[in-house]
């Protein structure tokens, strides 16, 4: 089958992947001792006698090495900025599907991490973990045959909830929100209203689009008497929106309006848990996990300016979105000419912000200076949090815990036969976990931080 021959290279190339980055990371932390080393020697050389008194306070060159070097703020950003988010992101929509699925929920809480990167990053990057989620996480890890059918017109769905969320999370309303410390209960009330009901709207949209695409209808998981209620009552909505349309359109759009009019609502009604849940979970970890991102990314720092898209996001966007469409153009199912213009429907989209971010979005220049700045004003924050004992020994033990998953990983080839997909899972579950220490940890520094900066 194309379809499993095209999972195995991609869990190959997945178990590559994750062996160079383990093998990167241990010869990391190597130089990171040898410049530790060499640095301790270099003192002992130029210690002098008397050295002159200086001031217990920060010199400025300490915080001048981003801007005197750019492309260390840009890194320091993409490792723990970006990168901390957007894998927080992937990781809240795994963790929510996976959970959905053993406990057979009538929630799917896959769009948890996505709302949580939208809230932060705004709406590219939100629908770039939502691509990255449901296009290549979801699919790998979906046991059955077909997955590209079942899974990627899905990505439709998504991409509306990013864009929503996120441009929703960058008005004024939702930052006097999450600046007030004491909100009343009907403050909380418009947040669940805006941001679940109205998210269940836009994204019940597409998702109907999609069920007429899978000719697929919606379904309520219900007690077996209520949902029979249910079902007749919507058929009688049904005919009667039929007679309705069918008496103003003609009977061809009628017949088609009146579906599309009743699942839409009956989506609507199923979505509306699903994603008022979603954007509260993210919400939740979004305040009590990461302060200092709300402080920076939400309210705009200092100067109050919330950080503005790159042009470039577009076409990332797009690089993640092409694998999809093509095998959605390819698919026997939904190939034709009858479905192209609702799986071309992203592309409008890709192409419209990349020109709009290119003429009218805020030019390279300022955006390169507001990364260094706000890379500067994490480096001051997790400056102290850096030198305490409990972080040295966490990074000790994830260098210690690398080299036993390569050891491991070599002993692999020699005991199995299919070493390549356990290799993978290996590591999946060695990384995962590792991930999530890294990124409690991340949240432990930032909200200590936060807090010797109030008091």
């Amino acid at each position: 089958m194309p379809e499993d021959f095209g999972k195995d290279m991609l869990m190959l190339g997945g178990t590559v992947i994750g062996f160079i980055a383990a093998l990167l990371t241990l010869l990391e932390k190597l130089l990171d001792v040898k410049n530790r080393l060499t640095s301790l020697t270099s003192k002992k050389e130029r210690k002098s006698p008397a050295p002159p008194e200086r001031p217990v306070s920060d010199s400025p060159s300490t915080f001048s090495l981003f801007s005197s070097k750019p492309l260390r703020g840009v890194s320091y950003l993409f490792l723990y900025e970006t990168g901390v988010i957007v894998a927080a992101g992937l990781l809240l929509n795994y963790i929510g599907l996976t959970l959905s699925r053993h406990l057979e929920s009538i929630l799917f809480l896959d769009m948890t991490g996505t709302a949580l990167v939208a809230f932060l990053l705004g709406p590219w990057w939100g629908a770039i973990v939502a691509l990255l989620s449901n296009s290549v996480v979801n699919w790998l890890l979906y046991p059955e045959t077909g997955a590209d059918v079942v899974i990627f017109p899905w990505s439709l769905v998504n991409i509306a909830g990013a864009f929503y969320w996120g441009w929703m999370a960058r008005q004024i309303g939702f930052q006097k929100y999450l600046r007030t410390g004491r909100n009343s209960a009907l403050s909380h009330a418009w947040f669940l209203y805006i941001f679940g009901f109205g998210g269940a709207i836009v994204m019940s949209l597409p998702g109907t689009f999609v069920q007429a695409a899978l000719h697929e209808q919606t379904i309520f998981a219900l007690n077996p008497d209520v949902a029979e209620s249910v079902s007749q009552r919507v058929l009688k909505w049904e005919q009667m929106a039929h007679l309705y349309l069918e008496s103003l359109l003609g009977i061809t759009w009628g017949d088609s309006l009146s579906w599309w009019i009743v699942n839409w609502f009956q989506n609507w009604i199923r979505y509306i848990p699903d994603k008022t849940m979603s954007a509260a979970i993210a919400l939740v970890v979004l305040k009590y996990g990461y302060p200092l991102f709300e402080r920076e990314l939400i309210h705009g720092g200092p100067e109050g300016e919330r950080p503005n898209d790159e042009r470039v996001l577009p076409l990332v966007m797009g690089l993640l979105y092409a694998p999809s469409f093509a095998a959605l153009l390819n698919s026997e199912t939904y190939g034709g000419a009858t479905y192209w213009p609702l799986w071309g429907l992203p592309w409008l989209l890709i192409l419209g912000g990349y020109f709009y971010l290119r003429y009218w979005g805020t030019g390279e220049a300022a955006l390169q200076a507001a990364k260094l700045q706000r890379a500067d004003r994490y480096a001051r924050a997790l400056k102290q949090i850096g030198r305490e004992a409990s972080h040295e020994f966490c990074k000790r033990l994830t260098f210690v815990t690398l080299i036993a998953s390569l050891l491991f990983a070599l002993c692999l080839p020699i005991l199995l036969t299919d070493f390549y997909r356990a290799t993978f899972k290996f590591f999946c579950v060695v990384y995962g976990f590792l991930l999530v220490v890294h990124l409690v940890r991340i949240s432990i520094a930032q909200n200590i931080s936060i807090a010797r900066a109030d008091n």
